[in-house]
C-alpha cells in the first residue's frame, strides 16, 4: 500500500509567488456579485415575458456558463504562470530496468493436469505472462527446455510480443524427453552476456529433477555466479491428477527420492547465485513466488532515487485557449437579448 502510494507523482510549483495574483481576483470577483444582488439602474423592455414563453430564454445555468467560463480562463492562467509540474520519483532500477530471461520448464511432466484442468505449464505460462506486462521498463527474454534449451524469445522491451509467445507456447517445439536444468541456465546466460545492464536475473520455473544435457546445474549456476547473474528457482511440482493414480502410489517412494533430489539441487542453484529458492504447492502459490521475486528484485536494485519532472504550463494555457470558445457561445447560442 505505501509503495503504491509513494508511485503517486507529487504536484510542484517553480513560481509560486504569482498565485499572490489570487487575492485581487477573488475581492473582484465578491464585489461584482455583491453589486449584482444589490441590483442598478436597468431598461425594461415590453413583451419579455412573450420571448420567455416562446423558447428563447435559456436555463440560468446556461445563460451563466459564459460568465464563468471567463472568470476560469483569468484563474487558470494565473496557475499557469505559477508553472506547476508533476514531480516523479523512481529508482534507478525502475527507471532504467533489469535484464531478465525466463526459463521454463516444458517437459511432459509439467503438462499434468489438476481437477480443474490445468496444467503445472499452464499455471507457470499465466504467471509468467503477469510478471513480463508489470515489468514495463525490463528487457525479459524466454528460454524454452526439455531435454535441451531453446530460445523462444531474446531480451526485449515489446512484452506483448512476448505475452502473446506465451500464450501460444507449445510444448512440442522440443522433441527431446527428459529435463535439462543446466543447459537451460547456460542459454540463459549466454542471453544475459551480450546484455549491457549490469543487473542481470534468470527466473527458472521447472518440476523435475536435471536429467539430461552435458552440464549439470551446479556448474551453470558456478558460470552464473561469475557473471552476477542471480537465479531464483521456483519447483513447481504440486500436485496433479496423475500424482494420486494408482500407478503414483505404488511408486511414492521413488517420486519422493526424486522430489528431494529436485528441491536439493534448485536450493543449492538459487543459493550460489544469490537468488531464492520456492517450492509452490499450487497455481496460487506459484502466483505468490513471482511477486515475491518482483518486489525483491525492486528492493536488490533500488539504486538511486531520480526525480522527473513534467510541466504542466503549456497544458493549462492550452485548456485556457479552449475555454475562451465562451467569446463564440456569447455570440451565437448565448446571445443575450437585450
Amino acid at each position: 500500500m505505501l509503495e503504491w502510494l509513494s508511485s503517486i507523482p507529487r504536484l510542484e510549483l517553480a513560481q509560486p509567488w504569482w498565485l499572490l495574483l489570487l487575492l485581487p481576483l477573488i475581492i473582484i470577483v465578491r464585489l461584482k456579485a455583491r453589486r449584482e444582488r444589490q441590483g442598478g439602474p436597468a431598461i425594461f423592455f415590453p413583451d419579455i415575458e412573450r420571448l420567455k414563453n416562446s423558447g428563447f430564454a435559456a436555463p440560468q445555468w446556461v445563460r451563466l456558463l459564459p460568465h464563468r467560463l471567463r472568470w476560469l480562463v483569468l484563474l487558470l492562467m494565473v496557475v499557469a504562470l505559477a508553472e506547476p509540474r508533476l514531480l516523479f520519483h523512481q529508482s534507478e532500477a525502475e527507471a532504467q530496468g533489469i535484464d531478465v530471461v525466463l526459463a521454463l520448464d516444458i517437459s511432459e511432466s509439467m503438462q499434468q493436469r489438476d481437477v480443474a484442468g490445468q496444467s503445472r505449464l499452464d499455471a507457470a505460462r499465466e504467471v509468467a505472462r503477469t510478471f513480463v506486462l508489470r515489468r514495463t521498463s525490463d528487457r525479459i527474454g524466454l528460454v524454452v527446455f526439455r531435454g535441451e534449451g531453446y530460445t523462444q524469445c531474446p531480451l526485449t522491451l515489446d512484452h506483448n510480443v512476448l505475452a502473446l509467445l506465451l500464450d501460444h507456447l507449445s510444448p512440442t517445439v522440443i522433441n527431446d524427453d527428459g529435463t535439462a536444468i543446466g543447459s537451460a541456465i547456460l542459454i540463459a546466460l549466454n542471453r544475459l552476456k551480450a546484455a549491457e545492464s549490469l543487473r542481470k536475473v534468470i527466473i527458472l520455473i521447472t518440476d523435475g529433477e536435471n536429467n539430461a544435457g552435458e552440464v549439470g546445474p551446479a556448474t551453470a549456476a558456478t558460470l552464473a555466479a561469475r557473471e552476477g547473474v542471480r537465479i531464483y528457482t521456483i519447483n513447481a511440482g504440486f500436485k496433479t491428477v496423475d500424482d494420486q493414480s494408482e500407478i503414483a502410489v505404488d511408486i511414492g517412494n521413488i517420486a519422493q527420492n526424486s522430489s528431494a533430489n529436485t528441491a536439493e539441487s534448485l536450493q543449492h542453484v538459487a543459493e550460489m547465485t544469490g537468488g531464492d529458492y520456492f517450492k509452490v504447492d499450487d497455481a496460487a502459490a506459484l502466483e505468490k513466488s513471482i511477486r515475491t521475486i518482483d518486489q525483491q528484485e525492486k528492493r536488490h536494485h533500488a539504486g538511486v532515487v531520480m526525480e522527473q519532472r513534467s510541466g504542466l504550463f503549456f497544458t493549462i494555457v492550452l485548456v485556457a485557449l479552449v475555454l475562451l470558445l465562451d467569446v463564440v457561445l456569447s455570440n451565437t447560442r448565448l446571445l443575450r437579448i437585450p
